[in-house]
C-alpha cells in the first residue's frame, strides 16, 4: 500500500463516521476507508461455489454482476429486463468481480448491512444500496426486490462474505483508500495533462472507453459521456474518484501520486455525464451531507465548485 494514502477500514458499528469539519458533520459511506483492519477481518475470496440450487443463484449473481449490459442492459431483448440506462458491468467500479482489495470491493459487504445512509436520511438494506447503483452508476432504475435477479446478487454478494465471520464491520482492503484533503483545488487542467500520459491507451482521449468485441458491454469502461454513470453517482465525488484511482490506476501499474489522483479525478468530474433528477431530495439532513458532495443544497455559503474541487479544508 502506498505510503500516502490513509487507507483502513470504517471505523465503528453498523452506521457510520462522523467527523465534525466547519460546522459540517462530514459522513463517509461504507466504501471509504479510515480505520485499521482487526485481526480477524482478512481479505479472503472462497475458494469454490456452493453446489445446486443456491450454487446456480450465485452463478446467475456473478454472471449479472460482471456481464450487467447482456442481462440487465438497455439493449436486452426483454423490455421488462433493461433496468441498466448504460452499457457499463458492475465490476466496472467493483473490480475483478468485486473481488480487488481497495477497488470498492465487496468481499463482507453482507456483513454491514442494514446500515443508516445519510444520503437516503434513513437505515437501509443491502437491497436499496444496490438498486443505488442502479440508479446512479448505472444510469437505471431500480430491479424488484423480489425478484430473481435480486437475489442473485444477494447470493453472489453472500457467497463473497463466506469467510468473513457474521458481525464483521471491519474489513482490510474493503472499499477504496481515503487520501487526504489537498490544501488546494483539485485543478481539471493539470488533470487533463495526467489523463492524457496515463488513461487514454484503455479510456480513450474522449472518455469514452473501448467496446469489448461482442460490442454490447464494455472492456474499458467510458469515463464520462452519455454511456456513463450519472451525476449522482459516487464516482462524480472528486475525492471517491481520487482514491480509486490512486489505488487501482493505471490498470496495469497503479502508479500515481495522490495530487496526481486528485487532478486527473477533477478532470474526469468536470466532464458531461447524465444527470440524475431530484438530486437536491439526497441528505435530507443537510448537516450529514460530507462537505465534498458535488451538488447542493449546502448549509454553507461556499460555491458548488468549492465542494466539488476544493480546497477542502477551508471548508
Amino acid at each position: 500500500m502506498k505510503s500516502d494514502a490513509k487507507a483502513g477500514l470504517l471505523l465503528g458499528g453498523v452506521i457510520l463516521l462522523f467527523a465534525i469539519v466547519g460546522g459540517y458533520v462530514v459522513t463517509l459511506p461504507w466504501w471509504w476507508s479510515t480505520a485499521a483492519e482487526p485481526e480477524d477481518a482478512k481479505w479472503s475470496v472462497p475458494a469454490g461455489m456452493p453446489a445446486g440450487e443456491q450454487g446456480e443463484l450465485v452463478r446467475y449473481g456473478q454472471k449479472l454482476f460482471n456481464e450487467t449490459p447482456l442481462y440487465l442492459g438497455p439493449d436486452v431483448a426483454d423490455a421488462s429486463m433493461r433496468r441498466a440506462g448504460n452499457h457499463l458491468s458492475c465490476q466496472s467500479c467493483h473490480a475483478s468481480g468485486g473481488t480487488q482489495r481497495n477497488g470498492f470491493g465487496l468481499v463482507g459487504i453482507t456483513r454491514r448491512f442494514p446500515q443508516f445512509n445519510a444520503r437516503a436520511g434513513h437505515a437501509i438494506t443491502l437491497e436499496d444500496r444496490i438498486n443505488g447503483c442502479f440508479e446512479r452508476s448505472m444510469n437505471g432504475k431500480a430491479l424488484p426486490g423480489d425478484g430473481r435477479e435480486m437475489k442473485a446478487y444477494l447470493a453472489y454478494m453472500e457467497w463473497l462474505s463466506t469467510d468473513v465471520p457474521s458481525g464483521t464491520k471491519h474489513m482490510e482492503g474493503q472499499g477504496v483508500p481515503k487520501l487526504a484533503a489537498l490544501d488546494r483545488w483539485a485543478d481539471p487542467g493539470v488533470g487533463e495533462s495526467v489523463y492524457k500520459q496515463n488513461c487514454t491507451k484503455c479510456h480513450g482521449a474522449n472518455g469514452l472507453g473501448e467496446k469489448a468485441q461482442d460490442g454490447k458491454a464494455y472492456k474499458y469502461p467510458p469515463v464520462w459521456g452519455p454511456d456513463s454513470f450519472n451525476d449522482g453517482a459516487g464516482m462524480d465525488r472528486v475525492r471517491t474518484a481520487a482514491g480509486y484511482i490512486y489505488a487501482n490506476m493505471p490498470n496495469d501499474n497503479p502508479s500515481l501520486t495522490a495530487e496526481q489522483a486528485y487532478d486527473v479525478a477533477a478532470y474526469i468530474d468536470s466532464q458531461d455525464r447524465p444527470h440524475k433528477d431530484r438530486l437536491a431530495s439526497d441528505y435530507p439532513n443537510l448537516k450529514l451531507k460530507p462537505f465534498d458532495s458535488p451538488y447542493g443544497p449546502y448549509l454553507d455559503g461556499y460555491s458548488e465548485e468549492q465542494h466539488k474541487y476544493g480546497p477542502f479544508p477551508a471548508l
